[in-house]
């Protein structure tokens, strides 16, 4: 089970409707988006969570919704999508820069590895 990465936002929301593909389900991501960005985006995904494809889909079914980690991820990006939207953007000068991923919390992981403080400085 690997797949899942919150890449940058401006994928989420952009796309090129040129090279678009006919999409089944597409909920989340842009109707628009093209072969080779879904492909970018979940390539980036399954790295940030260490899972493969059949981690949130179906497989060979990948418009399918059988698999809750699929439910999971796209409420994950839509958190993603305001974390960088409503807080990033307003808190630093090159938010673009600076996005909010899923591998930020992810780090590699299918679940965020717990949080340890680095040793007070001396």
């Amino acid at each position: 089970m690997r797949f899942l990465r919150w890449l940058l936002v401006p994928v989420l929301v952009g796309g090129s409707a040129a090279m678009a593909a006919d999409w089944k389900n597409l909920q989340v991501l842009p109707k628009t988006i093209s072969k080779d960005e879904l492909r970018t985006l979940m390539k980036a995904q399954s790295k940030a969570l260490g899972v493969e494809c059949d981690g949130c889909h179906e497989v060979p079914d990948m418009a399918s919704d059988k698999n809750q980690n699929k439910v999971i991820a796209r409420k994950m990006m839509l958190m993603e999508k305001e974390i960088n939207e409503k807080w990033i953007k307003s808190m630093i000068k090159d938010a673009d820069k600076h996005p909010v991923t899923c591998g930020t919390c992810h780090q590699g992981h299918e679940s965020p590895p717990a949080f340890v403080a680095p040793p007070p400085k001396s």
